[in-house]
């Protein structure tokens, strides 16, 4: 009777369904918007993929939600291409919805985000599925699955012109950026020839920089590039304090990468960048 008792619960467990996936889809029009609480101060965050788990706040907008940063604890983040900026550590609760999530967040004297409070990293919304959103799907769509190495960070391994490379997603600026290390790996074979004189183009965090137009038939995983620039050693631009920018070349361990821009998704009929992070997968739904 006793082991009958035990096999019974048993065959419960196994027979139990696996707890049921969260998942959010955000609309990417034309930014990601989510919206959240700070301090019990609601607010909304631009998602921006190519941001890692974290939260950035302008020093105005973490004054405004009574943000406190912690003492003594200084922030350094290095921008793609080249470049970093300063700031101050903080951890504020953000509530979303019924989810609550504690984040580090870098408070830095830029503008962030003239759309919403703040720019957070998909890694850090309390889901298990993350979608954005770019439009409907087609009627015969092609997933592209890749495999990430860190479910929180949107960023995987691609080929491209027989280069291994680093690729990254630009849902909101419509042009594809070649950084600094990728830009030397493919000048030296002729294949991103330059296309016109250097313009001040958007980075991330609403800073900005001088960069090369370029022309190539470059392609990653079939997609053309569309508008393509190539990262130069120009300073970064937009910061509103005089001392947050630091001017550095490239760290030697920042792999050349390449992003991929709003209008090379749109052009190639993409709807959707997804990320699981059970199976640490990212798949881009386009047309087939």
């Amino acid at each position: 009777m006793r082991w009958g008792f035990t096999a019974f619960l048993a065959a419960l467990c196994l027979a139990a369904p696996a707890m049921a996936q969260t998942s959010i889809t955000l609309d990417v029009a034309p930014v990601a918007i989510i919206d959240a609480e700070i301090n019990r101060r609601p607010v909304r965050l631009e998602v921006d993929p190519r941001m890692p788990d974290m939260l950035a706040l302008s020093t105005t907008a973490s004054e405004r939600l009574g943000v406190r940063r912690l003492p003594f604890a200084a922030v350094q983040v290095g921008i793609e291409g080249g470049g970093s900026m300063r700031g101050r550590l903080a951890r504020p609760n953000i509530r979303f919805g019924e989810r609550t999530a504690r984040n580090f967040a870098g408070v830095f004297p830029v503008p962030v985000s003239t759309r919403a409070d703040g720019v957070i990293g998909p890694g850090s919304l309390p889901y298990d599925i993350v979608t954005l959103r770019l439009g409907a799907d087609p009627a015969n769509p092609r997933d592209i699955v890749m495999p990430l190495a860190d479910a929180d960070i949107w960023a995987m391994q691609a080929e491209v012109g027989g280069q291994n490379l680093r690729l990254m997603f630009d849902v909101t600026n419509e042009s594809s950026i070649f950084n600094r290390p990728a830009v030397r790996l493919f000048d030296s074979a002729g294949l991103i020839p330059a296309a016109g004189e250097l313009a001040e183009r958007p980075l991330i965090l609403g800073l900005s920089t001088q960069m090369q137009p370029v022309t190539t038939d470059l392609t990653v995983h079939g997609l053309s590039l569309g508008p393509t620039f190539a990262r130069t050693i120009a300073p970064l631009l937009g910061a509103l304090e005089e001392d947050a920018i630091v001017a550095e070349g490239e760290s030697s361990e920042t792999p050349p990468t390449l992003t991929l821009g709003r209008r090379a998704l749109l052009e190639a009929g993409c709807t959707s960048i997804s990320v699981n992070r059970r199976t640490r997968q990212l798949t881009l739904r386009c047309a087939a």
